[in-house]
């Protein structure tokens, strides 16, 4: 396979992770169960993982075209920011916050540069968009001033560098912070970009891949206990981010296993479907949590109601909101 090929199998992931942070908030948040807040941070790390390596043949463009960087700003933004900006006033609506000092900190993606800089996260969810859009607008930079030759190398040499300089930190931060901090986790985007570089030879060992991906569930579950009673001891805190990197590594080359199902078009279209879905899903899901919080609905149909609105409302908001704007994204010269 060459960058330029589309990876169903990919869009079923994005799809997957959205859903699956949906679902286990709805029970961390609502039903107030702490163990689906820790399988949650599986699935928004999954979403790290994928943006490095989609956006490998972009960047790999702006890297031979100078001018083709701020049209990958344009694209990024175009993409991202017009739909958060509506799904920000909305749940600032819900807490009276709208155009608030926390309100203007989220509208530019600085409510994570430092530990307790918002008095009140009300968009928890939306840290892991502040971490994506430094990422896109200091990375393009990066690469251009390390330049062309053995650029894999000095992705790798950076990734390590980012590691070794958050590991020295990690005694100065509480391990929320460690895990969400804005400029903490640029590490997690820079992996899925070199995975990009080596798909070819990752995808011969997907099998391989999806074997380790049990074991290492297994221990993730095991462990479960262990990490969240004594997460601020500094060898658990930093291991285990670099656990989540590793079980991220291993689910995106395991998915690979359904590239294989490209031929029939039921496949695609579901996997088509959901990934188009999932960023409004991820921006909403919290909305409608507060909202059935509010409306204290909490019935066996609870679950049911829930996807049925993500389904729902995430399918409008695509074609009649994000299509549009997709279509006026100018395209990589």
């Amino acid at each position: 396979m060459n960058n330029t090929n589309h990876l169903y199998s990919l869009d079923l992931l994005r799809g997957f992770s959205g859903y699956g942070v949906a679902y286990c908030h709805l029970n961390a948040f609502l039903y107030n169960n702490s163990n689906y807040e820790y399988y949650s941070l599986l699935f928004v790390e999954f979403f790290f993982i994928l943006s490095g390596f989609v956006l490998y043949p972009q960047l790999i463009k702006v890297l031979n075209n100078k001018k083709n960087l701020m049209i990958f700003y344009k694209r990024r933004w175009i993409r991202t920011l017009p739909l958060y900006v509506i799904f920000l006033l909305l749940v600032s609506s819900i807490f009276d916050a709208n155009f608030t000092n926390d309100f203007f900190k989220y509208l530019f993606f600085v409510q994570k540069i430092s530990p307790n800089f918002l008095s009140n996260d009300y968009y928890p969810v939306a840290w892991s968009l502040s971490i994506e859009e430094f990422f896109y607008l200091f990375f393009p930079l990066i690469i251009l001033l390390m330049g062309k030759k053995n650029i894999i190398l000095k992705t790798i040499i950076l990734f390590i560098s980012l590691i070794t300089l958050k590991v020295f930190f990690a005694d100065m931060v509480n391990s929320n912070f460690f895990r969400t901090g804005t400029f903490f986790r640029f590490d997690a985007i820079l992996l899925g970009f070199i995975l990009r570089y080596f798909h070819d030879k990752l995808f011969k060992i997907k099998y391989f891949s999806f074997l380790l991906l049990l074991f290492s569930l297994y221990f993730f579950n095991y462990f479960k206990d262990t990490i969240l009673g004594q997460e601020e001891v500094f060898f658990i805190k930093v291991l285990f981010v670099l656990f989540l990197q590793v079980i991220s590594c291993l689910v995106l080359n395991s998915f690979f296993i359904f590239e294989y199902l490209i031929n029939f078009n039921l496949f695609k279209k579901f996997s088509t479907l959901v990934s188009r879905q999932t960023y409004s899903v991820y921006l909403m899901h919290i909305i409608l949590i507060y909202l059935f919080e509010k409306l204290n609905l909490d019935t066996s149909y609870t679950l049911i109601f829930y996807m049925f609105l993500l389904f729902s409302i995430s399918t409008f908001v695509y074609y009649f909101i994000e299509r549009p704007l997709l279509k006026m994204r100018p395209k990589l010269q």
